[in-house]
């Protein structure tokens, strides 16, 4: 299997299980968080993480997530920032973003602004 270039924001349990697994599998991930703990949560040291605001473009582009293969959107307790940060990664020309969804009619918003 390739190794990809991964991009995870949202390190609560399901992040940072996957974030985990990916390095364990030694695919490049980079990693991003609003707490400094949640980067302590990942046993196996990530490529690169960042303590950011996941709805700022500019921040997005400077730790390099418009250069990953796929992102994955690990942010399930807010659901207007899970939105508004798929939004920010489609604004940086992200191509295929994961995204966890708490609810059908949270998974179906997703979907139809282009997560699976």
């Amino acid at each position: 299997m390739k190794n990809l270039n991964y991009g995870i924001i949202g390190l609560g349990k399901f992040g940072s299980v996957v974030a985990d697994e990916l390095i364990a599998g030694g695919h490049t991930v980079i990693v991003a968080d609003k707490d400094e703990e949640a980067l302590k949560s990942i046993q196996n040291p990530p490529s690169y993480a960042y303590i950011l605001d996941s709805t700022n473009i500019s921040a997005l582009k400077e730790a390099g997530f418009h250069d990953v293969e796929v992102v994955i959107v690990s942010i399930g307790e807010n659901v207007e920032k899970s939105i508004l940060t798929l939004m920010a990664l489609k604004d940086i020309g992200v191509k295929n973003i994961i995204a966890k969804a708490t609810s059908n009619i949270h998974g179906q918003i997703l979907s139809k602004l282009g997560a699976t």
